[in-house]
């Protein structure tokens, strides 16, 4: 029985079986160029001012934008503040010109407070037991 194998030792060992055709490197660029299809060269549009320009522009009317709306928002609470502080200063000034308070009232009253409040519970509490 012969075998494919005998094909083998058949083959010169130091003679080499692969063979590149002459000037196949030399010739490759050009056969790779011709094999391309041909590229159209477009001419590059030119932009006009207002195009290089739209984006700045765009941007620098949202922030006047911005800037108004919070000056606006800014004095319509600042109306509304200053007539609402004005009514209440009015009445405060109103009411304590004609109160009559001594020294020991105020005191009472403070005392009061600090009792009801459980400050002095929390002051005495502090102060003496630690």
């Amino acid at each position: 029985m012969k075998s494919h194998f005998n094909k083998l030792e058949e083959i010169d060992r130091k003679r080499n079986p692969f063979k590149v055709p002459d000037n196949y490197f030399a010739r490759l660029n050009e056969e790779i160029m011709n094999h391309l299809p041909e590229k159209e060269i477009v001419p590059p549009q030119t932009v006009s001012l207002w195009e290089k320009v739209k984006p700045w522009v765009y941007m620098a009317a949202m922030f006047v934008g911005l800037y108004i709306t919070i000056q606006f928002l800014t004095k319509q609470a600042d109306n509304g503040n200053v007539a609402s502080r004005q009514s209440v200063v009015q009445i405060q000034e109103s009411y304590w010109s004609t109160v009559q308070v001594t020294e020991e009232e105020f005191y009472e009253y403070l005392e009061e407070q600090l009792v009801e409040e459980g400050y002095f519970d929390y002051m005495y509490d502090q102060y003496y037991l630690n």
